[in-house]
């Protein structure tokens, strides 16, 4: 979608009150994330989103003990649309904890209250503990960093969206020290320099992902086995994952999970049995992103205070596996995971959106793994890149629940099952709004488009999703056929029962 947003698909963006400080410097000094904060304000502008505040945002303002910083910062607010005090109600109160009043929790608080009540569609903040309390309080697809909401609006103005993104496997001694992605690590580890150079001559056992863009790295992540791991209670063989970094200037396009499809990718062909990084408390947003998928906090530290997680890639069979839902097996071993003990359906998707959902398998790829496209090829969108995607349809199907294994059925040109996916949750509403709160990022339709589908009768099924594997070679429509899987071209989503359903899980666990 270019130009302005149908106002049925307007967003009321709530800004903490980082975000808003962001926008301007003060006494020349320029504030972190401000060219983000300028590029939301902006197309938020263009789309005819409204930008909010809340009264709990003037109140922390009035905090400001320098007065002429404080009359600025209030001046500042008048930007935006200020929302209603909202009362606290004692459920939320409950599950995101309560604060003495006129503290800055108390503050938060009344934030999230207002996010709670529907006064606005997402909250915008990078205060990553005012994010998780929203979390506690079952808000955590309404929360959003200022990186990803930039990214939200990108989507729906595809002009913004950078060119096609590709990850490959080069030489650790390739890497380019003078560029900006490192100056964050410089600051965080002293020694960094003579370490890196260490990791350059030692190009034979490190591996290395890199994300190039404009002639610099936009993310990059270093590994290498680990065969004496100094961290009790990691089953062998451990693998080491000693960088993960994504660019400020691209932290809205999902590098940070395509770094991470790669490596995962490569694990599976693999005997590793566990990844463990080294993570600083610092970086709560890291610690966030990785426990999403599956990595956990082993209690181990090490001598610079970093936290140990660890991801295991090798079920181990035992009484806990057993408790845990499909889902949560899914997350916690793979992608690729999949037990198959809940319902299975097969999707139909047009070649078109499935090459945008699923961009490794578009024709145009190159023959080397994870390459996703040729200069010039359609672009990679966020959704592209993420291991967590979304499914949107007009189907009547009620029966599609968390844990069930979908397999993508690409209609037209190939006829053919290859990407299979697990389900996380769905949601079927005839409210646009609703839908793109739903969905966030993940999907490959605009928010215009979204509108149209909801004016169906029966509105719109989203299905929320995690890619788990790419089927090779695919099943073809011939070979479904002969299996009695279908019975005729899949038109709609449907679901396998019986022997039909056996046969996937059979193949699926092979």
């Amino acid at each position: 979608m270019t130009g302005s947003a149908s106002q049925a698909s307007r967003l009321r963006l709530l800004l903490d009150s980082n975000v808003v400080i962001a926008v301007e410097p003060y006494g020349g000094v320029l504030e972190s994330g401000m060219r983000s904060a300028v590029k939301l304000l902006r197309l938020a502008n263009e789309q005819g989103h409204l930008l909010c505040v809340a009264p709990a945002t003037r109140d922390d303002v009035l905090q400001v003990k320098d007065v002429t910083k404080r009359e600025q910062r209030l001046a500042e607010l008048e930007k935006f649309h200020v929302l209603q005090e909202v009362p606290l109600p004692a459920a939320l109160v409950e599950v995101a904890g309560s604060s003495d009043a006129g503290s800055n929790d108390h503050r938060d608080l009344r934030i999230i209250a207002a996010l709670y009540a529907g006064a606005a569609t997402y909250l915008v903040s990078d205060d990553y503990k005012l994010r998780k309390r929203a979390e506690r309080a079952g808000l955590a697809e309404r929360v959003m960093t200022l990186e990803d909401a930039v990214g939200l609006l990108v989507q729906f103005a595809p002009a913004e969206v950078p060119p096609p993104p590709r990850v490959s496997k080069p030489a650790t001694y390739t890497l380019r020290t003078d560029d900006p992605i490192f100056d964050s690590l410089r600051e965080d580890y002293d020694g960094f320099d003579a370490w890196f150079e260490k990791v350059r001559a030692q190009s034979e056992s490190r591996s290395c992902y890199l994300i190039e863009e404009g002639g610099r790295h936009a993310a990059l992540a270093l590994i290498k086995p680990e065969p004496e791991c100094e961290y009790d209670g990691l089953a062998q063989p451990v693998v080491k994952i000693c960088t993960f970094k994504v660019s400020a200037n691209h932290a809205d396009v999902k590098f940070g999970e395509l770094l991470l499809k790669a490596i995962l990718t490569d694990a599976a062909e693999s005997p590793t049995a566990t990844l463990y990084v080294e993570v600083l408390p610092t970086h709560p947003e890291v610690i966030g992103f990785l426990q999403n998928f599956g990595f956990f906090d082993t209690g181990h530290r090490n001598a610079r205070g970093e936290q140990v997680l660890a991801k295991s890639l090798q079920p181990i069979g035992d009484q806990t596996d057993d408790q845990l839902t499909d889902l949560d097996f899914h997350i916690r071993y793979g992608p690729p995971a999949l037990r198959c003990r809940q319902q299975i359906f097969v999707v139909p998707i047009e070649p078109r959106w499935h090459d945008q959902l699923f961009p490794e398998q578009a024709p145009e790829r190159r023959s080397e793994q994870l390459e996703l496209f040729d200069a010039g090829a359609p672009e990679t969108q966020p959704w592209g890149n993420a291991l967590r995607k979304a499914y949107l349809c007009n189907s009547p199907s009620k029966q599609i629940c968390s844990g069930d294994v979908l397999l993508f059925y690409r209609s037209g040109d190939r006829k053919s099952i290859s990407a299979v996916g697990i389900v996380e949750e769905t949601l079927r509403s005839a409210d646009a709004d609703e839908v793109v709160q739903f969905v966030g990022r993940r999907t490959v339709y605009s928010a215009a488009e979204i509108s149209h589908m909801a004016r169906s009768v029966r509105g719109v099924l989203s299905v929320r999703f995690r890619q788990d594997r790419f089927q090779e070679p695919p099943w073809t429509f011939e070979q479904l056929l002969a299996a009695q899987v279908l019975r005729s071209w899949p038109q709609s989503i449907t679901k396998l029962t019986g022997a039909s359903a056996a046969w996937v899980r059979e193949r699926l666990a092979e």
